[in-house]
């Protein structure tokens, strides 16, 4: 018997549930189709700014109520905003399903959204924004990010500015909220020793308290790198710097492929780039490559954090495996190296009921139904031929290069996208 099950409640809210017998534990998620791309014009940060104020009080429980009803019996309760859509969870004890259920549903369906509310978390937001400022890791990505998909709602931050933040108003968070969190945007998940059918009945009000549309009208993210080079320099000892090369959504039916190439690039201590940039070279700690997706767009990353003095040298390096890679392809080794690492991550990291909770119900939102074993399956399927076409596609154009920390060499990241357009191989 399949242990997943999905339903469609009658306004639109859908529950996928994976019954775990015997488990102790209860993980739910509320997912909302609703994130940073979603929002209009004087909207940039809404969606996460309304994610913190819905922890902050309903007409039957307070800020401190909410946390403690989940706390107090050693539960966690937290949520995440993306691009994409944002999430509400829990993980309690199974005896306290219903109340992390409860909890969940009075915040989204009935929080109070008050003007002192706001006031409060917008000082905690703004103290994220600096903090997110002063992560040369996360501008440096961020920047890869803004030049890619400039003039498209995938640009900007998720969190927001220090200036959309002061500027947003209770009504405009207000008008937000009942506006996207429709019961046909959001997908309840549940992994443990759960009864599909009692969860919901148990929605049933919840479903009906958020009556609305489906879908969300979202512009499509044309990539337009319109600023190749970005650079911020701050007073620091280390340089970030993010390589961003365009591909694809995460329907794409290359996106397996796209990630056993990435693996074999720079996924592990094994990989190319780790070996030659910090085994033979000790150029710096850790060199990565990694690829996210989004609905219609994506980007794989290739990213470092060194001393200054050594950034134009790890480009190079970098630019040598990588147009090695495009014109050679990787060896069959590689490819089955790939599959064993992304196998076996994937089979571990799903052993975790909460990781299960948040692959069903961020999957179930996009659409996507298939399981573990599909998933591994489709891993198992990729080719030789498909990684290598697929690395000839992708790697083919410059990259987008942006570096923040301290002063970096603008210079040496214009001629290595230089050297890439005409085909160049460092030595």
């Amino acid at each position: 018997m399949n242990p997943i099950r999905r339903s469609t409640l009658p306004h639109g809210l859908r529950v996928v549930t994976e019954h775990v017998p015997g488990a102790r534990a209860f993980n739910i998620g509320v997912f909302v189709g609703v994130g940073s791309r979603d929002e209009g014009p004087g909207e940039h940060g809404a969606s996460h700014f309304l994610e913190h104020v819905l922890f902050k009080g309903t007409p039957t429980r307070t800020a401190e109520e909410i946390s403690a009803a989940v706390e107090r019996f050693g539960g966690d309760l937290n949520a995440y905003t993306t691009r994409e859509y944002t999430c509400f969870h829990a993980r309690v004890l199974d005896d306290q399903a219903g109340t992390a259920l409860d909890v969940l549903t009075d915040m989204l369906s009935r929080s109070l959204v008050t003007a002192t509310d706001l006031g409060t978390e917008r000082e905690v937001i703004l103290d994220e924004i600096a903090m997110h400022d002063d992560d040369p890791s996360e501008v440096a990505i961020e920047g890869v990010i803004a030049a890619l998909f400039d003039g498209t709602m995938l640009a900007p931050t998720v969190i927001g500015s220090s200036t959309s933040i002061r500027r947003m108003s209770t009504q405009r968070v207000r008008d937000y909220w009942r506006r996207t969190y429709t019961s046909g945007r959001i997908v309840v998940c549940a992994v443990g020793d759960v009864d599909h059918d009692s969860l919901c009945a148990t929605l049933a009000d919840f479903d009906e308290a958020l009556t609305g549309p489906r879908e969300a009208h979202r512009t499509l993210a044309r990539p337009s790198a319109r600023r190749p080079v970005r650079v911020r320099s701050n007073d620091l000892s280390q340089t970030s710097v993010v390589l961003g090369f365009e591909t694809f959504g995460n329907r794409d039916p290359r996106r397996e492929a796209l990630a056993l190439l990435a693996v074999a690039l720079g996924g592990g201590m094994s990989s190319r780039l780790f070996l030659e940039v910090r085994e033979r070279r000790a150029l710096a700690y850790t060199i990565d490559c990694s690829e996210s997706a989004w609905s219609d767009a994506g980007l794989m990353t290739i990213d470092w954090q060194a001393l200054p003095g050594r950034t134009a040298e790890i480009m190079d390096v970098v630019r040598t495996i990588v147009v090695d890679v495009r014109e050679n392809g990787i060896t069959a080794d590689e490819l089955d190296a790939a599959k064993g690492q992304l196998v076996g991550q994937s089979i571990l990291h799903y052993e975790n009921p909460g990781s299960r909770m948040s692959r069903l119900g961020a999957a179930e939102l996009a659409g996507e139904q298939r399981s573990l074993d599909e998933m591994l399956d489709a891993f198992h399927a990729v080719t030789l031929d498909e990684v290598n076409a697929l690395a000839r596609d992708v790697l083919a154009p410059a990259p987008v290069i942006s570096m923040a920390g301290a002063a970096a060499p603008r210079g040496a990241a214009h001629r290595l996208r230089e050297g890439w357009a005409r085909g160049d191989i460092a030595h």
